[in-house]
């Protein structure tokens, strides 16, 4: 058994991602890096610095924003950002969580943003 670093459970066990609050302790820190279960940019010393700055409990707070409102409409970056009041930065930031976490996927869609330029449509996975 390899114990998880976050709920104290069997890490290796059948589903244990969807019952361990979306944070697999090693899974993580492999997807991510050194900086556990908050992404970041490896080679920005400041995406890192700012990825350090943020608690489990905002980013937990800040993906079920993010993933609740691609559950009710699949929306790009810029849809998201619109619909929440989050920073480009923020959104950003957790889509690249819920990507890897394989909560969400990208929808084969494009639409325009704000600015004028094509982006990705996310959806629930």
């Amino acid at each position: 058994m390899n114990r998880c670093l976050f709920c104290g459970g069997d890490d290796t066990g059948p589903n244990h991602q969807w019952v361990c609050d979306g944070r697999q302790g090693r899974v993580e820190a492999a997807l991510y890096g050194s900086q556990g279960d908050v992404p970041f940019e490896r080679q920005s010393a400041t995406s890192a610095a700012a990825a350090a700055t943020i608690c489990d409990t905002e980013l937990s707070r800040l993906e079920a924003l993010v993933l609740s409102v691609v559950t009710k409409r699949p929306r790009s970056c810029d849809a998201i950002e619109v619909a929440t009041g989050l920073s480009h930065q923020t959104v950003s930031a957790r889509l690249r969580g819920l990507v890897l976490r394989e909560q969400i996927e990208d929808s084969g869609q494009k639409v325009r943003t704000r600015s004028g330029r094509l982006a990705v449509v996310w959806r629930p996975k």
